[in-house]
């Protein structure tokens, strides 16, 4: 497992600067938005980090990559999905690659919010394979999945249902175009 907590000593692509600001700030540049989650498709040797939902959480037992909620006390968005990653695996974020998916939904219930969930290809600060510690009150499991093991909607003996529609063809195309991010570029 990665020994680095701090939140600060990733890096990050020059095309993602749009994403460097206080949430404080996107949302004022996006009125028509309530909130933002970020989520992280966190690739080593050619697999993909998956996470497996508690039973009792929204989306129990489905599966998605690590993220969460932008807090209004994150310095930026692009250090909210660190703190997302970091609190939900104990990984270290060492370099935030790209964008790969932007999407609007509607909140829970009759509730008139909109919230965008932003996805971003990330590299580790770990050469090794990564030991996941799971915050157990959010996640149940965790697997390295490859393209195979999307496909077929199966890894390690779990079958993978995920969370958001979406999420498997990103995590395909990742996976189909991104190959290791271990260096970091």
């Amino acid at each position: 497992m990665s020994t680095t907590t701090s939140l600060d000593t990733f890096t990050f692509s020059s095309s993602l600067a749009p994403y460097n600001i206080p949430p404080h700030e996107y949302l004022a540049a996006h009125p028509t938005l309530d909130g933002l989650i970020v989520s992280g498709v966190v690739v080593h040797a050619n697999r993909v980090l998956l996470i497996q939902r508690a039973p009792h959480d929204g989306f129990p037992l489905k599966w998605e990559c690590p993220g969460g909620g932008v807090d209004q006390t994150d310095a930026t968005i692009l250090q909210a999905l660190c703190r997302e990653v970091h609190e939900e695996t104990g990984l270290g974020v060492k370099h935030i690659a790209q964008v790969v998916d932007v999407f609007e939904f509607e909140g829970s219930g009759n509730s008139g919010t909109l919230w965008r969930k932003a996805t971003f290809l990330v590299a580790l600060d770990s050469e090794d394979v990564p030991v996941v510690v799971l915050n157990s009150d959010e996640h149940v499991d965790g697997v390295w999945a490859s393209e195979g093991d999307v496909l077929v909607g199966r890894a390690q003996g779990s079958g993978l249902d995920f969370a958001y529609d979406g999420d498997r063809q990103i995590i395909l195309d990742v996976l189909k175009n991104q190959g290791d991010l271990t260096s970091g570029t």
